[in-house]
């Protein structure tokens, strides 16, 4: 027995058993927390690694777009040389358009008749009986000029 804490070599010998007891759930407890640090920073590291390959990946979508978007511009743009070009190739003449009368391949009669239709036309359009008597002087629907009030013409004389 020792003096000092009244403890006998038995007693100290159970604490050191119970002592060493502790120290193996202690590294246990080490080893443990480093496997969760571990795969942490592997858990970290992959994830980065996904949001890398989805970054790339969004990357290659937007250019893949662009290069899809300027092809279909192009496309546009080729079509719509290509009918101008056709409409500016085969747009007839100011002269075609208002000579009508001068027509190599009709019949001397046929062009007489012609001509003498285009000149009753223009006769007409002349003298307000054409197209134009629609808007005459006397007609009802061209548009009269505001001029003042009127006195009212009703059977009853209302006075206004």
């Amino acid at each position: 027995m020792d003096a000092s804490n009244g403890m006998t070599f038995a007693d100290y010998s159970v604490l050191e058993k119970v002592g060493n007891r502790y120290r193996g759930v202690a590294t246990t407890g080490l080893t443990l927390g480093a496997v969760a640090l571990g795969v942490g920073v592997i858990g970290i590291w992959g994830a980065n690694k996904i949001s890398e390959a989805r970054s790339r990946a969004a990357e290659q979508a937007d250019a893949a777009q662009a290069l899809r978007t300027n092809d279909l511009v192009s496309l546009v743009a080729s079509e719509r040389m290509s009918r101008e070009t056709w409409q500016r190739a085969n747009q007839p003449t100011i002269g075609q358009y208002v000579d009508v009368q001068t027509n190599p391949n009709l019949s001397a009669q046929l062009m007489d008749y012609i001509r003498n239709e285009a000149n009753a036309s223009a006769t007409a359009t002349a003298n307000n009986s054409g197209i134009n008597s629609a808007v005459a002087t006397d007609s009802a629907l061209r548009v009269q000029l505001y001029g003042g009030s009127q006195p009212c013409n009703c059977p009853g004389n209302c006075g206004y």
